[in-house]
């Protein structure tokens, strides 16, 4: 099976070699400090007076965006196991983590217009980058080249 792996193009960490992935730890290093930070800052936040069904509408939305936060942590993880371009690792490492803490800061309604603007950013950043990206599913490759021979 892994020689067909290799043989559709993929290619596979070295494993035995004990490669680090140093992109993939500053990833989850940056969303657990975006996290820790987020939650510390809305910890200390002062109460704000807003009506009770829009907090609610709020913090489900900011429960939706956290789900998706925590989908893009893991592909970009998932992605950052193989090298990738500079700037789309830079993206790959900021993102989810922006998109984390703004989703911890627009559940506390600490400065929602902030918190709104930096998740859609990063999910924004996440999303052409992994279009962009050739490598980011080799699949969509292989149809294309496919389709081609046929």
């Amino acid at each position: 099976m892994r020689a067909d792996i290799h043989r559709a193009g993929w290619a596979l960490p070295d494993r035995a070699a004990g490669q680090r992935h140093p992109a993939r730890i500053a990833l989850l290093l940056l969303t657990a400090v975006a996290l820790l930070g987020a939650s510390a800052a809305a910890l200390r936040a002062p109460a704000a007076t807003v009506d009770p069904d829009l907090v609610r509408v709020i913090r489900f939305m900011a429960a939706i965006k956290g789900g998706l936060a925590l989908a893009a942590v893991a592909a970009c993880f998932w992605r950052l196991a193989q090298p990738a371009g500079p700037w789309r690792t830079a993206i790959y490492v900021a993102g989810p983590p922006a998109m984390a803490g703004a989703s911890v800061a627009l559940g506390a309604l600490l400065s929602p217009a902030l918190a709104a603007a930096a998740l859609h950013l990063g999910l924004l950043a996440v999303v052409a980058a992994a279009l962009t990206d050739r490598d980011f599913i080799p699949d969509m490759l292989l149809r294309r080249r496919a389709g081609r021979s046929s």
